[in-house]
């Protein structure tokens, strides 16, 4: 189960996620910046989550071992990464700079993270027949409010300030560390339209 620590950094203004239940309100992301998104999302999944392809000839044809390739890339990645980031990342081993790249060209707003399991919770005290296929619209649910990362203005957050920051929560995400994938959303929180980083993970 993922769990966190409440402390706060008072250089950055990040404060350790608390359990906090909000309606979450995810907008559509207006013309202008669908662009500016889907590059930023790029960016993070090909910074965190290049995960080598068991597809691979050389694993299928070649027979080089899988596991012990994805171990390299994890421990290649830990070492790049702030001691004590919370995920097991891959990072592309061509491109260590990546790390030091803007993750947006022109939204100088806030941005705010979450982590999948606290995106979405599911409630067990709810009919057995909400967890049928055709009925997923019905599942009770709630989520925990999302943390402001990144304060915003003319600093621009980079891969790196990124996960310094998410660091410095002193988040737990329990057995499901191994990031995925990673998706920004336009979302309103205390009455903003912000950039808002979900995590997704897998055990």
């Amino acid at each position: 189960m993922a769990t966190a620590t409440a402390t706060a950094d008072a250089g950055t203004g990040v404060t350790a996620p608390k359990d906090v239940k909000y309606e979450r309100i995810v907008l559509e992301i207006p013309p202008d910046m669908s662009a500016e998104m889907e590059e930023a999302k790029e960016l993070l999944d090909e910074a965190l989550c290049s995960i080598p392809s068991e597809e691979d000839e050389k694993y299928e044809e070649e027979g080089e071992d899988f596991n012990a390739d994805l171990k390299k890339v994890h421990e290649f990645s830990k070492n790049l990464l702030p001691k004590g980031f919370p995920y097991t990342a891959c990072l592309p081993e061509d491109d260590e700079e990546i790390l030091d790249k803007q993750i947006f060209k022109n939204y100088t707003g806030a941005v705010y993270w979450n982590d999948c399991g606290r995106d979405f919770i599911i409630d067990p005290n709810q009919p057995k027949e909400n967890f049928q296929p055709e009925n997923m619209a019905n599942l009770v649910y709630h989520s925990l409010k999302p943390i402001m990362i990144h304060p915003g203005g003319e600093k621009p957050l980079t891969v790196k300030g990124l996960c310094e920051g998410v660091t410095k929560l002193k988040f737990n995400p329990g057995e499901c560390h191994f990031l995925e994938n990673i998706d920004i959303q336009l979302r309103e929180i205390d009455d903003k339209e912000v950039a808002t980083i979900v995590f997704y993970t897998g055990a």
